[in-house]
């Protein structure tokens, strides 16, 4: 048995090789540059891409849920208020209403006493209406009878216009009386404002006489004039005030009840009370 020995390769030539090495090396060369030229790009390119796509957006978000949580508390805090002054303004509202119902029952019960009271009430308005009716039915009457008679005295009418106007004047002379007698009560009181006051009325009374009895004008002027005299006593504060208006009211009744009423003794001569302030002659 025999052994074969492989066959030997004939040696290359080596610039062959040579160029060969360097077109390798130059060639892993050129594709290490565009696969780190490429890592670069993408590197350069990349980086910002991811940021603006994905860091930035989580960011963003980030803010974004932060600012919702603080708005979400803001309105969780404001809700919490609002319920409160909610229950408050219930508790209020559930106050009143139960004062509104203890009113409402105080005033229920109180219509119907009202009711009971009108109830009771109504025999005794059925009582009035029917003596307002009897009233009606006099009153009626009288004024048929009142209207007859003043048919009947219709040829006397002249003579009870005069009457009445005479009454009606001898009515404001007594007026002016009184108006000069609440005079005198109201200077012993000391009210010396009032009493001038009422002096004027008591003018406006002889007026109204002087009107209604014309037969008495000039006697009624004069005393018209007298009272005006006395206002100016008054407002000097003279010690003459009370014998003049002594004087005047005892005229005033004498044109008013001549004969019946004397004067001297209704009017006396007033004696000044303890404490109660007279007119005083000025200086």
């Amino acid at each position: 048995m025999t052994h074969q020995q492989p066959a030997s390769t004939p040696p290359g030539n080596p610039i062959l090789r040579a160029i060969g090495s360097f077109f390798r090396f130059v060639i892993t060369l050129i594709f290490v540059l565009v696969v780190g030229a490429l890592v670069g790009a993408g590197i350069y390119y990349g980086v910002p891409w991811a940021y603006h796509s994905v860091v930035q957006p989580i960011q963003q978000n980030t803010a974004r849920v932060t600012a919702l949580e603080q708005r979400m508390e803001q309105e969780q805090a404001r809700l919490q208020d609002e319920n409160l002054t909610l229950q408050e303004r219930i508790a209020v509202l559930e106050t009143e209403m139960t004062t509104l119902r203890e009113q409402s029952a105080v005033q229920t019960q109180e219509i119907e006493e009202s009711a009971e009271q009108i109830q009771q009430l109504e025999p005794r308005i059925t009582q009035v209406e029917q003596d307002l009716a009897a009233q009606q039915q006099a009153v009626e009457a009288f004024y048929t009878e009142l209207h007859d008679a003043v048919t009947d005295a219709g040829a006397r009418s002249d003579q009870i216009v005069e009457q009445t106007k005479d009454f009606k004047g001898r009515l404001a002379s007594l007026q002016a009386a009184q108006d000069l007698l609440r005079v005198r009560i109201l200077l012993i009181e000391g009210d010396t404002r009032s009493a001038r006051d009422t002096i004027a009325l008591a003018w406006g009374h002889l007026e109204q006489a002087m009107t209604l009895m014309p037969e008495q004008a000039e006697t009624l002027l004069e005393l018209q004039r007298r009272v005006v005299r006395l206002n100016q006593l008054i407002e000097e504060r003279s010690f003459r005030v009370l014998p003049e208006l002594e004087s005047l009211w005892a005229d005033t009744i004498d044109l008013i009840l001549p004969a019946i009423l004397p004067p001297a003794e209704v009017l006396a001569p007033a004696t000044p009370v303890e404490g109660t302030p007279t007119p005083t002659p000025r200086p």
